[in-house]
């Protein structure tokens, strides 16, 4: 199963907004908090594993003074423990977790290498963690006015601070499709250019304004390959915080076996039979998406029918 798909977190998005709840949960000793930098996670490594940071109110407190409200994302509850984030300033400020540890290393951490490491329970924690600190870093003004912004309701609304104008900004999610496209017995894949070398992947696209998800597909496979779909059928879908997208995957048929790089987006694409993905494979001139995405799942799915 691919990453993100266990929602385990009770948001009580009902009543986070509140601030006797928040205070309430903030002062309970079981209560924890992971320092987050952008798209970064405090995480501590020994030998050859890696864990999210969590620390108490205490450790928060020793480790940069003053705890402000504004730094703090409520997750959720799960397991009868609450977790937030506390959004980091500078990635310098690792260093003042580091002082209070004795036998780990605490560094900052990219999610996807996280991902090898952790439970399920802990990468949901972690995928929301990251998109909403990115959500709050790309939101730092009113696009009303323009005025600054700052965050309340628990971090679930960054407000504008024009006293005339008091827009409340929500998070946002970007709609991305993404396809597994056949053509009789072959899969198509293709790659970037600017990605890793002999990385190869399906067809994704962000939908557009006026689309249904099915008009998406459609469209990206024909402006990236110039293929027609017959037929477009809905898999399932993944969070995906890198940095704040949901991909919606689907399965289709293409009409044709023509490929042309209309858009030029991508530099290579061209049709796999499932010997042939599994002998590049194995001899190393092929490398699929990172194990975890539901593009790597797409092509698993096809492989394994």
């Amino acid at each position: 199963m691919f990453a993100f798909q266990e929602n385990p977190l009770n948001r009580h998005g009902d009543i986070r907004h509140t601030p006797d709840f928040i205070s309430k949960v903030i002062d309970q000793a079981q209560t924890r908090f992971l320092p987050v930098f952008k798209q970064s996670i405090a995480c501590t490594t020994q030998e050859d594993h890696k864990n999210p940071l969590w620390l108490s109110y205490d450790q928060l407190s020793t480790s940069f003074g003053e705890v402000n409200d504004k730094h703090l994302i409520y997750l959720g509850e799960l397991d009868s423990k609450h977790y937030f984030t506390y959004r980091l300033k500078s990635a310098q400020l690792i260093d003042n977790i580091q002082k209070s540890l004795t036998h780990t290393k605490a560094k900052l951490c990219n999610l996807r290498d996280l991902l090898h490491y952790i439970d399920t329970k802990q990468a949901h924690l972690c995928n929301v963690a990251v998109a909403m600190e990115h959500w709050h870093n790309s939101h730092q003004y009113c696009g009303q006015c323009g005025s600054e912004t700052y965050s309340t309701q628990a971090g679930f609304v960054r407000t504008c601070a024009d006293s005339e104008c008091q827009q409340l900004h929500f998070p946002r999610t970007d709609s991305a499709v993404i396809c597994a496209i056949t053509y009789e017995d072959k899969l198509l894949l293709g790659r970037q250019k600017n990605w890793p070398e002999k990385r190869y992947s399906v067809i994704a696209g962000f939908v557009e304004p006026g689309e249904t998800l099915e008009q998406a597909v459609a469209r990206e496979a024909y402006e990236e390959t110039g293929l027609v779909l017959s037929t477009i059928n809905y898999y399932q879908s993944q969070p995906w915080p890198f940095p704040q997208s949901l991909m919606v995957g689907f399965t289709a048929e293409s009409a044709t076996s023509d490929i042309k790089l209309r858009d030029q987006e991508l530099e290579e694409a061209r049709w796999f039979s499932k010997n042939q993905i599994n002998t590049a494979i194995n001899n190393g001139s092929l490398v699929l998406p990172f194990e975890y995405s539901i593009s790597r799942t797409l092509i698993n799915q096809w492989l394994t029918k």
